[in-house]
This record gives structure tokens, C-alpha cells and sequence, in this order.
């Protein structure tokens, strides 16, 4: 479930020094552009790296594979490494599928994206100014750094960064941070922006002999 935790934290160099209102303008700009262009990308692949930081164990783990989003509300994320995992979330429902273990886990898709800004934004259902504010804007290896604060503090989120490219603010990763000190950095290669995926893509279908842990009626 160590995956699944990463994933819930997450589903990602010189300041832009500009005077007082210009530089708040311009961070704006930055965000909008960033917000448009994901908003035109109806579908996503890619290949990512995750590497997630666990405080209390004092751990860095690293994960690796393929994810696919298609907008609205659903996303495919195929682990490779170190473990073969698979994760798939649609209208319905949240899969959690372990291939080695012979089991997979249901929950309900809701509970996720309630308390989860960041998936909501991958999975197209959220706008980033109307959950955070806008931190600092830098800039980092041809890419914008753009932090983001959420608006309800109460949340388990304490910020969200997004890296974007400066020449077509094509999101390329994100890091995630919650009040307990953990962190989820997730870094995309390979990137194909509107593939063709079809809604069958997202549908989960339990193998023979695979063990159904079914957590929606609990929740």
C-alpha cells in the first residue's frame, strides 16, 4: 500500500525579481498559461520517476513506469519498479492491483478526489487558483517552478509544486508536500500530449483466481 499512499499525497534557479504588483501579474500569468494548456491536453501519457520521502521511517523510496490520464476522472498508473503495480481510477471506482500477491483493492473513487486537490487537477475536475494560492515562481533548467499553497489549511497538504516548460508550460512534474514532513516528487519523460485512449483502457477486469478486497461499502 506504500504506492497507494504516495499516490494519495500526490494524483510534480533564479526568482523572477519583479517589483510589488508586476511580479504578483506575472506569477499569475505563469499559472494561467500552465492551467490553459492542461486544459487542452484531453489525454497524457507518459513514462514517470516517483521518489517519495517518508519522514517518520526516515526512507526515500523510488518507484518507475507509465501512467495515462484520460479527462475527465480517469487515470491508469502502471508501476514497473520496484514492484509490479497497477492502479486505475474512473467514475466508478479506485483499483489497486498487486499481480504478485494475487489480490486487488476496491474503494470508492470519491473519497479520493474529496481530499485529494492534486489528483483532482491531473484527472482535469480541478482549477488551480481556485484551490491554492500563488508561492514563490522560479525558474529551473527551462522550466518554470511554480508553488502552490492550498486555500483551506485544514487540509493534509501543506504545498504543491509544479514544474512546467517555459517555452509551452507543459507540465513535466510535480512535487507534493503534507504536514507530516513527507514528500512525492513525480518526474514525466516520453510525454505524448491527446494519444487516442479508449474509455475500455480504464475499466478493470479481476483476473481468475485474483483476491477482491472490497473497501466501498466501509468507506
Amino acid at each position: 500500500m506504500k504506492i497507494l499512499n504516495s499516490f494519495l499525497i500526490l494524483v510534480s534557479a533564479g526568482c523572477l525579481i519583479l517589483p510589488g504588483r508586476a511580479l504578483a501579474l506575472d506569477n499569475m500569468a505563469i499559472v494561467d498559461s500552465i492551467q490553459k494548456q492542461f486544459d487542452a491536453t484531453h489525454s497524457f501519457q507518459a513514462k514517470f520517476v516517483q521518489k517519495s520521502y517518508l519522514k517518520i521511517l526516515g526512507q526515500s523510496q523510488r518507484a518507475e513506469g507509465r501512467v495515462s490520464i484520460l479527462k475527465p476522472g480517469k487515470m491508469k498508473w502502471d508501476y514497473k519498479a520496484p514492484d509490479r503495480q497497477i492502479l486505475i481510477s474512473n467514475e466508478q471506482a479506485l483499483w489497486l492491483y498487486l499481480p504478485e500477491e494475487r489480490q486487488v483493492t476496491k474503494m470508492k473513487v470519491q473519497s479520493i478526489y474529496s481530499s485529494n486537490t492534486p489528483a483532482l487537477f491531473l484527472a482535469g475536475r480541478g482549477k488551480l487558483t481556485k484551490s491554492f494560492n500563488i508561492g514563490k515562481v522560479t525558474e529551473e533548467g527551462g522550466h518554470y517552478v511554480v508553488q502552490l499553497l492550498p486555500r483551506k489549511k485544514n487540509q493534509n497538504l501543506s504545498q504543491l509544486v509544479l514544474l512546467a516548460k517555459k517555452n509551452n508550460f507543459q507540465i513535466t512534474g510535480s512535487r507534493v508536500y503534507d504536514n507530516l514532513g513527507n514528500k512525492t516528487e513525480m518526474l514525466f519523460t516520453e510525454i505524448q500530449a491527446n494519444p487516442n485512449l479508449g474509455r475500455s483502457f480504464f475499466q478493470f477486469q479481476i483476473p481468475k483466481g485474483v483476491e477482491l478486497i472490497d473497501l466501498t461499502s466501509m468507506e
